[in-house]
């Protein structure tokens, strides 16, 4: 079978012929000028990359006076940022994607508050001691974030300690006591009864603008709890508390995972509670009778807001903003999950909004949907693996998503989407024109699917192969389903004819395969992406219908184990154009690395900065679980790359290397054949073309070199005094290189 070296399928001339300088400038820019369509209507930003568990805040991200919105998704620590319109009428949000590299790495949680009174918003965010601040300071039209405190500190019984937040929780931080200083409210670890820490920088400089110091804190815990009630029993709570008093009676919940809204909401003046709670599908309104920092809260109600309450599997938190440009605060409920808690989640549709109809004061809360903003991208739930192959036989490449499943009576299943190009080689423009393509869910209980097309029995076309994980087992499958529709035609795939390949006894939960054809011997060899952040690499010592992986490396380019770089996943492809191929990881870095410059292994170069972003190479980062694919979507000859994420949508990235491409060249075949096989005595070698053969065996030691073969003569060689194994035989001409298989018996 002719192989990527076999032939030189274009002239090209590099317009920086160094690879020194591919690691000094960007390799890929996003792109999101690519258009999808859903249901006829076209997507407004598609390639935003999906929502989980969304944290919906804003603040000014350009120059104009509408506020912007930043989601946070507590399940991969991605922030998204949009746009608001211009123009109110339109009410519309636009994918930004050039500010999302300006905010810091988070975990769990994000607040955006001015704590200085400077008419910026600060942001405040998780550290596993507690709260960690950024400062927003803008210069002339440019913001930027610094660090103000690495943890925040506060007056506890008897000395100063962190303040601490459990990490699953979200606190409160708003002006209780209406000084103009902002104070801090969050449940403690029992998850049981609410601190109050309040902010004395009024009381003790007369301005708002302090965060206090490691010894002398301007915070200070006030009272055993706040508002004389704590959490009871399921979704009960209980009132007439004394603060000063540890009352556990009742069978009260003893872990945390606590959302905190405190706004007024029903016109009194005094600040009420919205409480998501992990252990609750539903939110708690708590009224405050009292207000002030003496609040004292006496009534609650679980069915929240009083038209469509939320009713969620698990952890519903609760934002107030105005997204819907009316001027009135609206409501937008998510899950506050990490992941998806026993896979009974719906990550497609998890973003609530309920519009205000009143005011923010006093709201009137009307749910108008459960997608909010998630209608508006690829979306698949979660956990996206694109792949690209011209399915319809068109010309142009189409797109497959695996994805992470999908709640239903029958369990988590997991299937494909189908995006098909209708529009053209060069100008692609996308449908979404299958939720189910083939209808996986019928016939294999997976989910986690990860897809990739290659031809795995060797018959010369394309196949669909799949991994996923079995719902029934909990153990990792990799099938695929032979193309039976003629090369280059539209794909003829039967589900029933599905073949179950043997994998390696390493193969684990977690783990990326991704086939490829290292040795160029005609059949595929496997890299394997892990859980724990090494790359494996096998050569397949079987043939191309019955696969026997030899593991050559468990730390492959030298990718070893790595708690930040865990669950990478690995594809090959010559990026640069060079005639040899390279290797494009991701991994939980969130970030795009690319190994480049040598031979297969060997590479010299690798480089994390490859995205343009302000005219300069970056990392960006894209979130957590990615898998890679790589395709010329664009027609322009060169490979570009989709990513997906565990938000359940993708990015695209175009190749923006300086490689023009002048023309093209018809490919030089070389027809070689090889018989008997297996063979004891003799075995004949005919090539299409003039060419020198090498045969090494299995361990990579020579056995003959420099036989000359003439084009179409028969050329013997005696085998009785080899060793029964397996011998490659190698043909060489100029830089086409075909690489047989021989079996001695």
């Amino acid at each position: 079978m002719r192989t990527k070296y076999t032939s030189c399928l274009f002239f090209f001339v590099y317009i920086s012929l160094s690879t020194a300088v591919f690691g000094q400038q960007s390799w890929f820019k996003r792109d999101s000028s690519i258009t999808v369509s859903a249901k006829g209507i076209r997507l407004l930003n598609p390639w935003a990359g999906g929502l989980n568990a969304s944290q919906v805040l804003k603040m000014h991200l350009n120059n104009d006076d509408i506020e912007d919105l930043v989601v946070f998704d507590r399940t991969n620590s991605r922030v998204t940022t949009f746009i608001a319109s211009p123009d109110p009428a339109k009410k519309a949000y636009l994918h930004a994607p050039a500010y999302e590299a300006a905010f810091p790495k988070m975990d769990n949680w994000m607040i955006l508050a001015d704590y200085n009174g400077d008419g910026l918003k600060d942001l405040f965010t998780s550290t596993s001691l507690g709260i960690k601040v950024y400062r927003q300071i803008k210069t002339g039209n440019v913001w930027s974030w610094k660090l103000e405190r690495e943890v925040i500190n506060t007056q506890g019984y008897s000395s100063v300690i962190n303040l601490q937040v459990s990490g699953p929780d979200i606190p409160g931080i708003v002006d209780i006591d209406g000084d103009g200083d902002l104070d801090i409210v969050t449940f403690d670890f029992a998850g049981e009864f609410i601190e109050l820490h309040q902010n004395m920088s009024m009381e003790k400089f007369g301005v708002p603008d302090s965060l206090g110091g490691p010894t002398a804190p301007v915070f200070a815990r006030n009272g055993d709890c706040w508002g004389n009630f704590h959490k009871g029993t399921n979704e009960d709570f209980v009132f007439n508390v004394p603060c000063g008093v540890s009352d556990f009676s009742g069978g009260s919940v003893k872990h945390a995972g606590n959302s905190i809204l405190l706004r007024d909401l029903n016109g009194d003046g005094k600040k009420d509670l919205v409480i998501g709670h992990v252990s609750n599908e539903h939110l708690s309104f708590l009224n405050n009778a009292t207000g002030g920092l003496a609040s004292e809260f006496n009534s609650f109600n679980n069915a929240y807001p009083a038209k469509d309450p939320v009713s969620f599997h698990i952890f519903p938190t609760a934002f107030m903003e105005d997204v819907d440009f009316d001027g009135v605060d609206d409501l937008i409920v998510a899950p506050g999950v990490a992941s998806n808690d026993g896979n009974m989640v719906d990550f497609k549709s998890s973003n609530l909004l309920y519009h205000n109809a009143g005011t923010s004061d006093n709201p009137d809360f009307r749910l108008t949907q459960n997608n909010f903003l998630q209608n508006e991208m690829i979306d698949v739930g979660e956990n996206a693996s694109p792949s690209f192959f011209d399915v319809d036989g068109d010309g142009d490449l189409d797109m497959v998503i695996g994805t992470g499943g999908m709640p239903g009576t029958v369990g988590f299943k997991g299937g494909f989407w189908l995006l098909t190009n209708t529009g053209t080689k060069s100008e692609p423009a996308y449908e979404v024109s299958s939720e189910n393509y083939l209808d996986l869910a019928a016939s294999f209980g997976l989910y986690n699917i990860k897809p990739q097309w290659a031809d795995f029995n060797g018959d010369g076309v394309t196949d669909l192969g799949f991994f996923g994980t079995s719902s029934s087992t909990l153990r990792p499958e990799y099938r695929y389903i032979p193309n039976n529709g003629a090369k280059g035609a539209a794909v003829q795939l039967n589900v029933s004819e599905a073949v179950l390949l043997t994998m390696p006894t390493e193969t684990q939960l977690g783990d990326s395969p991704f086939f490829y054809d290292a040795d160029g011997d005609g059949d595929l060899d496997l890299i394997v992406g892990k859980p724990q952040g090494n790359i494996h690499f096998y050569t397949n010592t079987g043939n191309n219908r019955q696969f026997a992986f030899k593991l050559e490396s468990d730390a492959f380019a030298g990718v070893g184990l790595s708690f930040e770089g865990r669950f990478a996943h690995a594809v090959a492809t010559d990026v640069d154009l060079d005639g040899q191929p390279d290797l494009l990881t991701v991994d939980h870095t969130g970030n795009i690395r690319i190994f480049y410059k040598a031979a297969w292994g060997k590479w010299t170069e690798r480089v994390s900065q490859l995205v343009e972003l302000n005219r300069k190479p970056s990392a960006m980062f894209l979130g957590r679980y990615l898998a890679l694919a790589v395709g010329d979507y664009n027609g322009d000859g060169k490979p570009d790359i989709a990513v997906g994420n565990n938000g359940g949508g993708l990015s695209l990235f175009t190749n923006i290397l300086p490689v023009t491409i002048t023309g093209t060249e018809p490919p030089l075949e070389i027809n070689v054949k090889a018989y008997p096989n297996p063979t004891k005595e003799y075995i004949k070698v005919i090539s299409s073309r003039k060419a020198t053969l090498r045969i090494v065996n299995v361990s990579g030691t020579p056995i003959m070199s420099g036989i000359n073969l003439q084009p179409n003569t028969e050329k013997e060689i005696i085998t009785s005094s080899w060793l029964p194994g397996l011998y490659i035989l190698e043909l060489q001409n100029g830089q086409q290189k075909v690489v047989k298989k021989v079996v001695v018996q």
